[in-house]
């Protein structure tokens, strides 16, 4: 199980649960990972407030992050940011995903066609992280970057895993939503239903821009599997380019020939 840790609390109920749970190595990683809520470089203080950490101890872990390579400090501003080897540790899982190169030509001319983004992600946790993207060539709004985290609960892609769950673990993790991400449950959750519940008969999931970010998607949960995980595929475009009618009937279909496409070329038939 996949914990997505906020806090010094969430640390001591994990460890409470598991007494050889790595205390100390979670508390660095927390660092680094609020970065991925927050990209702005943060002084120790604001880092121990917003993690519940004691200050020494966070002085201590920026230290020797920093000495690592995984953070940066602004000595002008005592401030500190994400470092390069941060960056650097994702290289042997991106690179190890062979599908990204044999996928790109056909993403990227379905990207130009819809004026939009096609990508490809895997779910961890309560969020899937992109790790390839093709976006029309002259510039979409639909874009998520490399690395990108975006929410289960607000993307069709994120809800096409969730379809793809057995309905135990899809209840477990809606109540998880629903337990640490209300409001995104509260804004998304109809729409959640909606998607799960047309899936089935359609072959991809949807987003009809009920997540307020001005962005439209379709998804497909494809068999081609990335370790333990099933790659994931989406082609999202801004809310004002198609109608909703356009995504069911053109776009989802045209997506999931696409992952077909890239399942035979692996074997897959």
């Amino acid at each position: 199980m996949i914990r997505q840790l906020q806090n010094l609390h969430d640390i001591a109920a994990v460890r409470s649960d598991d007494p050889n749970f790595a205390g100390a190595l979670a508390k660095g990683l927390l660092i680094l990972q609020s970065f991925l809520r927050d990209p702005r470089p943060r002084a120790n203080s604001e880092l121990a407030a917003t993690l519940g950490l004691p200050r020494p101890t966070v002085s201590r872990l920026c230290r020797t992050l920093v000495e690592l390579g995984y953070l940066d400090r602004d000595e002008r501003i005592d401030r500190y940011f994400i470092g390069p080897m941060a960056v650097a540790l994702s290289y042997p899982y991106i690179v190890s995903v062979p599908m990204r190169a044999q996928a790109r030509l056909s993403m990227q001319a379905l990207a130009n066609q819809v004026h939009g983004a096609a990508s490809i992600g895997v779910a961890i946790g309560l969020d899937v992280v992109y790790i390839e993207t093709c976006a029309y060539q002259r510039g979409t709004l639909a874009r998520p970057d490399l690395g990108a985290l975006r929410s289960v609960a607000e993307t069709a892609i994120g809800r096409a895993w969730l379809g793809s769950l057995d309905d135990a673990g899809r209840q477990a993790t809606l109540q998880k939503l629903e337990r640490e991400r209300p409001q995104q449950m509260a804004r998304c959750a109809a729409a959640i239903r909606e998607s799960l519940a047309t899936q089935a008969q359609r072959g991809f999931a949807t987003n009809f821009g009920d997540a307020g970010m001005g962005v439209q998607g379709v998804a497909v949960v494809s068999r081609i599997r990335q370790g333990t995980r099933s790659l994931l595929f989406n082609c999202a475009v801004p809310g004002t380019q198609l109608r909703p009618q356009q995504l069911v009937s053109e776009t989802g279909p045209a997506l999931i020939e696409l992952v077909r496409a890239c399942e035979r070329s692996v074997g897959i038939n």
